[in-house]
C-alpha cells in the first residue's frame, strides 16, 4: 500500500510531521494533530474550551476535505 503524507492548506505550516495520511489500494484516511491554532500558527480562543474545540474540529474538517 503506498502513503501519502500532506499538510493541506489552511492548517499550521510546517509542522514535524504531517497532518494527514492517505492510504493507496484500501483507502484509509488519518488525521493528527489538531488543535486550536489558525495557519499562521496563532492560538484560537484561549481560556475558552468550547472555543478551542471549535477551531479543533474546523482543522480536522480541513484535513478530511
Amino acid at each position: 500500500m503506498t502513503v501519502q503524507h500532506f499538510t493541506p492548506e489552511g492548517m499550521m505550516q510546517p509542522t514535524p510531521y504531517h497532518h494527514v495520511a492517505v492510504g493507496k489500494g484500501t483507502t484509509q484516511v488519518h488525521v493528527s494533530g489538531q488543535v486550536a491554532r489558525q495557519a499562521d500558527g496563532t492560538p484560537v480562543a484561549p481560556g475558552d474550551l468550547a472555543g478551542q474545540v471549535a477551531q479543533a474540529l474546523r482543522n480536522t474538517a480541513l484535513g478530511l476535505a
